[in-house]
């Protein structure tokens, strides 16, 4: 299944690339060409197995683009720092293709759970409309009532709840009528 990942490897040394050392006048800055550039994760295995062991001849080490640059003395990039690489490399492509997998499986499984719930849902409704017609409520249609039919309610809850209406009712029409009365258009 894992047929997605490209694996990853060193296919080269770059030596118009490789510069003097920052870390030692005798040692050099390597860059070995990876095949593609690396991504985050990729990184973070590769970084995550290199931390795991330790290695007296390591100096320095990042990933650059395309490349894995090296602090080494040149003498000893095909006996130490190659095979070391390697293994880190090695562990790095086999999470990725891991975590592709996963990746892959976990999509498949959460399609398949919205095709069950989907099938799942056609059921329910296919019993529902079958039935509906048997299980229908009888709709009782209720009375509509205007706001403005009344002005007292029909059952008031509180008879001080009525004289308060009453009392606020006169003060509005008595508000009304002298502001009317002020800009002069009188009673309507």
């Amino acid at each position: 299944m894992s047929g997605d990942f490209d694996d990853i490897a060193i296919v080269d040394l770059d030596v118009a690339k490789t510069t003097w050392s920052r870390v030692h006048s005798s040692m050099r800055t390597v860059y070995l060409r990876l095949t593609r550039e690396p991504d985050v994760a990729w990184t973070r295995y590769f970084l995550e197995e290199r931390g795991k062991r330790m290695n007296p001849k390591r100096h320095g080490l990042w990933i650059e683009d395309s490349y894995i640059v090296i602090d080494c003395f040149v003498d000893e990039i095909a006996q130490f720092h190659l095979p070391d690489l390697r293994r880190s490399i090695e562990f790095a492509n086999a999470k990725s293709r891991e975590r592709i997998d996963r990746t892959r499986e976990d999509l498949i499984e959460s399609q398949q759970d919205a095709r069950d719930e989907r099938v799942a849902l056609d059921a329910l409704r296919a019993r529902i409309r079958r039935d509906a017609p048997a299980q229908t409520p009888e709709i009782v249609a209720a009375p509509i009532v205007s706001p403005f039919a009344a002005e007292k309610p029909a059952a008031p809850a509180d008879e001080s709840f009525v004289q308060k209406r009453g009392d606020w009712k006169a003060r509005f029409r008595a508000a009304l009528a002298l502001r009317n009365k002020e800009s002069g258009r009188g009673n309507d």
